[in-house]
């Protein structure tokens, strides 16, 4: 056994130096009240504000639990040892140096009318916020998307030089790290939000500024929020409220200060009584003046920056249950009318609650709610075919009521109408503001990440759709298959130039499947065409079966033709546009439709780059995401397929020229203008003569577009103009 002495420092009076009073753990020693135990949070809260207004005080821990008497002991030995700890404090003979055990002085949060405290007490920010850095633009970028910070610095550069994306991908990959362009494109959305993160904040600072409520701290806080939220977290208490809230007329009666006294436990204790004013109607009775200060308290607690940010940690943390259930207003299937369909954008003319049964009674954890639910309950809440809820357990207001009391009456004067008043504002706070806060932001959030993966299923369904293999040196026959107006026909040569057109009627009422067969048979004949194209459309699956028939009855030679059917979508609207009509004036829509299909499987690029891609019909829900963001997303789409083909400067068409990268509508007609009044591109160093086209652009388009031997009738300048390098690497490859 060690004859060592044990728990000699237990003797000792443990004095630890900390940047904050605690005088009132001495009170409570005292008057022997409960106090809950001291947040980690509220001591970082409490270190910051003494250690910014330049006060150095000691803290004495609370006493081990070792070192405690037994359960039993009377409150009366509470007070015993209590005295005794004073009488130690104040003559320490136990080794401690005198300012290890200078008396405890009060904190600027409880010296009433210091303006340090009063900013602290409203705001609850966190000297967290003032340890952060102000960030740049790559460092962030960087952080968020966790990628090498060279890569981001390069990154940031080459998007603020207006570089695009294939060619980044494609001629200056070493600098990103190789990065995928569908990687790269969030990157960039991310690299435009934090762009405009600073924009925001810079506002904000300057409209704070303008107001005189600024600091150099909050400027720096501010500029360090990372994100949307945390930006509104600390704007949230400078952030001028209607006049015509309740807080705000209780204000404007003179109550603020007695709300503050009562909130943070100032001196002197609050009166109701005393403040009482017969003459003014809204201050005539005690139950008045309590509701005024309760709307002032309750206003102070829902705009705490730390309560915002703990009322996010709960959210992330607790079980959320998303519940649906059927609008009590619908009784029948009824569509909105068309004024409120018009106003909401709705297009959908045959919506009814039918399609919304699955989610009359459906209950799912938020964490676990699909996008393609998120999209559909928002389309059934917004035509009132259902009522959705946000219910969350009572673990999580016990948890967020706890750190709010912790945050208020763990220090300054307790009496019975302090816990009275607090309490109240508490349960209402929590109704009728940071519940429905709560509410919000779960809505916000599922709402955020079905949008994201719907634009992301856009994005890869028309990727897909877009370089989808052609079928080059063959004839193909387009049918549009119909019942009314007949299957039109439309058969193209192997360069998608129009042979001839017409109609039959295998089906409906008007059907002639004699006279269909004999013009479709004499169609492929008098063409030599082998291959059929059929829309998948209205009348796709009799039309497949009327030319099954025909291969089984030997009409058709089922060894040398073949048939396949063809995404139709867009293909009625894209008859209809302009596009359209300048190419085919003297054609009929419908067999400009047979002309597309017929396209589509000829070559699917060159074709479907003429119709809208949102038209395409690859995604869900296109009418409940945001129009813009899904349209940018699927022209990059579009651009970086074209751009992975390539095109041949001498023959590509507007609709394919203008998705080239660096090149826009309006430079690709000029492209073409010069080719019809000059003669075809010679070399692509040609490109800098046509106006509108300089250095820049030059750079970006120049490795995507080739100059064709074919297009120009003989040999080509530089045969590097064919291939895939860049003209700024041609000096390298022919070393």
């Amino acid at each position: 056994m060690s004859t060592r002495p044990r728990r000699v420092a237990v003797k000792k009076p443990i004095v630890i130096e900390l940047s904050d009073s605690d005088e009132e753990t001495i009170a409570s020693k005292d008057n022997d009240e409960y106090r809950p135990a001291e947040t980690r949070s509220r001591i970082v809260d409490r270190a910051g504000t003494t250690a910014a207004s330049g006060v150095s005080t000691s803290r004495k821990r609370w006493p081990d639990p070792k070192t405690k008497g037994s359960s039993g002991d009377a409150p009366a030995a509470k007070k015993r040892r209590a005295k005794k700890d004073k009488e130690n404090e104040s003559n320490p003979s136990n080794g401690a140096t005198e300012s290890e055990v200078a008396p405890p002085q009060a904190t600027p949060s409880e010296v009433d009318g210091t303006a340090q405290s009063s900013v602290q007490a409203t705001t609850g920010r966190s000297s967290f916020w003032e340890r952060r850095k102000v960030w740049s633009i790559h460092e962030l970028l960087a952080e968020t998307e966790h990628i090498q910070p060279t890569a981001a610095r390069n990154i940031v550069q080459l998007f603020e030089n207006e570089n695009t994306i294939p060619f980044i991908c494609r001629y200056r990959r070493d600098l990103v790290d190789h990065i995928t362009p569908d990687r790269l494109r969030d990157i960039r959305n991310t690299y435009t939000e934090i762009v405009d993160l600073r924009k925001k904040a810079e506002n904000i600072v300057n409209a704070l500024e303008r107001e005189n409520v600024i600091s150099t701290e909050i400027r720096e806080e501010l500029m360090c929020a990372k994100t949307n939220e945390e930006l509104e977290f600390l704007y949230a208490p400078y952030k001028p409220a209607s006049k015509g809230t309740l807080a705000e007329r209780a204000k404007a009666l003179g109550l603020q200060q007695y709300a503050d006294c009562l909130l943070y436990g100032t001196a002197p204790r609050v009166e109701l009584s005393s403040i009482v004013n017969p003459s003014n109607a809204d201050l005539a009775s005690e139950e008045l003046v309590l509701t005024g200060i309760c709307n002032i308290i309750i206003h102070n607690i829902s705009k705490n920056t730390s309560v915002l940010e703990e009322l996010r940690r709960l959210q992330n943390v607790h079980r959320i249950v998303l519940k649906c259930s059927k609008a009590k207003s619908t009784t029948s299937s009824k569509a909105p009318s068309s004024k409120s369909a018009a106003a909401n954008g709705i297009t959908d003319k045959k919506l009814d609650s039918s399609k919304f049964e699955n989610y009359f009674n459906f209950i799912s954890e938020v964490k676990t709610t699909k996008p393609h639910q998120t999209l559909a309950i928002n389309r059934g809440e917004k035509h009132k075919f259902l009522t959705v809820k946000v219910e969350t357990n009572d673990y999580l207001k016990n948890d967020l009521t706890r750190f709010i009391s912790n945050q208020y009456m763990s220090e300054g004067l307790m009496y019975p109408l302090r816990r009275e008043v607090f309490t109240r504002s508490l349960e209402e706070c929590f109704a009728k503001k940071l519940h429905p806060l709560l509410c919000r932001q779960v809505r916000a959030d599922l709402k955020e990440k079905a949008t994201r993966a719907s634009i992301e299923v856009f994005a890869k369904n028309l990727k897909q759709l877009l370089l989808m293999s052609p079928l080059k040196g063959e004839r193909i026959l387009g049918i549009d298959p119909g019942y009314v107006n007949g299957c039109k026909l439309a058969l193209i040569s192997e360069t998608a130039d129009v042979l001839e057109t017409g109609v039959i009627y295998p089906h409906g009422r008007q059907a002639n499947k004699r006279g269909a067969e004999q013009k479709l048979v004499e169609l492929l004949s008098a063409f030599n065409c082998r291959i059929i194209a059929v829309g998948n459309g209205t009348a796709c699956r009799d039309t497949e079966k009327w030319l099954s028939s025909l291969f089984q009855a030997g009409i058709l030679d089922g060894q040398s033709i073949r048939y396949s059917i063809v995404n139709e979508n867009g293909a009625s609207i894209y008859s209809c546009s302009s596009v359209a009509t300048k190419e085919f004036p003297n054609m009929d829509r419908n067999e400009i439709s047979a002309v597309s299909i017929a396209r589509r499987l000829n070559d699917p690029l060159s074709e479907y780059v003429k119709i809208e891609p949102r038209h395409l019909g690859v995604g869900m829900y296109q009418h409940d995401v945001n129009e813009k963001t899904l349209t940018e997303t699927l022209n990059d789409v579009v651009s970086e397929c074209v751009s992975y083909v390539g095109v041949d400067l001498n023959t590509a068409s507007l609709s394919v020229l203008k998705h080239i990268a660096g090149l826009s509508e309006k430079k690709a007609e000029k492209i073409i203008e010069h080719r019809t009044q000059n003669g075809p591109f010679k070399s692509r160093k040609d490109l800098l003569s046509v106006r509108s086209i300089g250095e820049k652009t030059y750079v970006q388009c120049a490795g995507f577009v080739r100059i064709e031997p074919l297009s120009i009738g003989g040999k080509v300048k530089n045969p590097l103009d064919c291939t895939w390098v860049h003209p700024e690497s041609y000096k390298l490859a022919e070393a």
